[in-house]
Parts: structure tokens; sequence; C-alpha cells
């Protein structure tokens, strides 16, 4: 018989934080589970001893006890893309914070099948919540299927229905207000847009904020020129695609683009070099989101940033709030980044 290993070391409890934290089990699960009702005071002391300790929340008991399964899920499309990837950096940073697990369902971009993915998929994940992002979080059949089986969901950027659900978002129409009147001031007059999917309701909200700021300024929004991407495995390449077919099909030609995303505003400006034109001599080119791309590329991309990480983390602090039921939105700012391009 081989002889007991007494030199592993048990894995710590909560009665172990709570001695030396000087306080009961029950005040430091509240701690775990983020609950409010503990001081600051305390509340630091009892983290301190978790590290000391290197205390591990066991998630299957914790799920057990609360009735929750501490899972937010939340869906990916199967393309690159800036925008997903600092979505789900904030609401990856979130869960940690809050002590949640993020769950990815993939989907294609202009599939019909998302309220499929979350019934094969995501429906028996059992998730406490949902965070939608465009264009799922328009998708009245996704939308219809969560409330009919009692899901919580927090929209991102909705487009449709703001007053559905909880929501957050950014101030779009006026960082594309500020930069129209950036362009006009500029001396630029005859406009296009490389827009995003028709079925992209952001792509929609960008479009008519657009022509709005421009009419307001004594434009004429009916003589914007308006070709939209076809999504590929490169959105980057579906913006230079679609700005060729832009450019070789309109007289005169456009003296400033604004383009659905700084990926799109990249291959734009790519078809523009390509058919020996400059930027921004001869075409300014101004993208949204302020990726980081946006200060790679030469010159450096004039653009609309948003708070794209910090818009994710809000989502998850409602869940994990439990303040999924409300029907009010929050709105963060998205200023025009003035660079190279325009």
């Amino acid at each position: 018989m081989n002889p007991i290993d007494r030199s592993v070391k048990k894995p710590a409890t909560l009665d172990d934080v709570a001695a030396i934290a000087g306080v009961s089990a029950k005040t430091v699960s509240r701690v775990v589970n983020r609950n409010a009702n503990v001081s600051a005071a305390t509340r630091e002391r009892i983290e301190a001893a978790i590290r000391e300790t290197g205390y591990r929340v066991n998630q299957a008991a914790r799920s057990l006890a609360a009735s929750r399964s501490f899972l937010i899920g939340a869906f990916m499309p199967h393309l690159p893309s800036f925008y997903f990837a600092e979505i789900f950096r904030g609401a990856a940073k979130a869960c940690r914070q809050y002590g949640y697990h993020l769950v990815l369902e993939e989907f294609d971009h202009g599939s019909d099948g998302v309220v499929d993915r979350y019934e094969q998929g995501l429906r028996g994940a059992r998730c406490d919540a949902l965070i939608l992002t465009s264009p799922v979080c328009d998708d009245e059949k996704l939308l219809d299927a969560l409330d009919r089986d009692g899901v919580p969901y927090v929209r991102i950027a909705p487009g449709k229905q703001p007053d559905r659900s909880m929501a957050v978002g950014a101030d779009e129409c006026r960082g594309v207000e500020q930069l129209v009147r950036h362009l006009w001031d500029g001396g630029r007059r005859r406009f296009a847009i490389v827009g995003g999917p028709a079925e992209h309701a952001a792509a929609m909200v960008r479009e008519r904020a657009f022509c709005d700021a421009l009419a307001a300024l004594g434009g004429d929004p009916a003589g914007v020129a308006l070709v939209r991407i076809e999504l590929n495995e490169s959105i980057a390449e579906a913006g230079r695609m679609a700005t060729l077919d832009l450019l070789r099909g309109t007289s005169p030609l456009p003296d400033a683009i604004f383009a659905f995303n700084d990926e799109v505003a990249i291959g734009a400006m790519a078809a523009i070099r390509e058919l020996g034109r400059s930027v921004p001599g001869d075409i300014a080119v101004a993208g949204f989101d302020d990726s980081y791309l946006a200060q790679l590329v030469w010159p450096p991309l004039t653009t609309i940033r948003q708070p794209i990480a910090d818009l994710a983390f809000r989502a998850v602090g409602i869940i994990a709030e439990g303040q999924c039921g409300g029907r009010d939105g929050i709105l963060l700012p998205a200023d025009l980044i003035v660079r190279g391009t325009s």
C-alpha cells in the first residue's frame, strides 16, 4: 500500500478566508458573489484574505446555491472584426469582475439561422442572460424566442425598437454630425457612403445621421452616392471592392467618402490609390470605431471613436446587478477623431 501524501495542500475554503479576515463565512460569500451590502473596508480585508489563501470559487456549488448558472451568452460572427474583438474584451473583463463566464455562439452574417443557433446552442447552456450586438440585437425572431423562454438580454447599439429592452449604445448621430461638419468646413461637397450590409441596423443609423447632418448644413442628401459592402472573409477587402464599384460608376468622383467602419475605410483607401487617386488630396476618407488600424495606416485615418469595450462592460454589469428588466438605455459619447485622411 502506498503511503498517503500529506504534503498536498487542501484547497482553501470560505471558512479559511473568513478566519483570516475576521468575519463570517456568509460575509465572505457576499463579497464573492459581488453583493453590494458589504462595507469597503470589510471588502478589502476579505479580498486580501482571498489573495493570501488562494481561494477559488467552486462554480458548481455557487450556481446550485444561487439557482443561477453565472453564464452570460453572446453571438460571435465567423468573420474577424475589431469591433467584436473589443466587445468580447470588454465583456470578458466585466465577467471577471462580477464572477461570471462568457459563452460564445458563432453565427453567419446575413444568415436566417440565428434563432436556430440559439435554440441548438445557447439555449441548452442555460445562460442567466445574453448580450446581443448588431445585427442580432435587431433580429425580431430571436428577441421573440428569448422573450418566450424568459431569457433576459441586454442589447448593444440596437437600431430598431430601442425601448424593447435594456440597451447600451454610443451617441453615433452626434459623432457623425461632427464628421459631416468637419468635411463641409474643409470644402468637401461631393459625398459618398460605403455602407454596411442592408440588414445591419447600425449601418442605417449612420447613413441617416450623415444625410440629416448634411441637409442641416444646406447640402443635398439625394446627391450622396451609396454603395454597400458584400461581406466575405475580409471586411477590408469588401470595402475595397465596394469602393472600386462606386468610383468606377460615379461621375464626377466624390471628394469625401464615409465608410461604415475603419476596416471598410482602409479598403476604400486601397481602392482610391488603385485608381491612381490620392488620399486626402483627391478624396477624403473617414471611418467609424477608432480601431488600432486607424493609426497604423498612412495617412492615419479620420474616424469616429466609440467606447466599444465599455459598451460591453456596461451590458454585463446590467445583467450582474439584476437590472435587465428595465427599459432604459445608457448612451455613451462618440467623438470625431481628425487625422490625416481628411
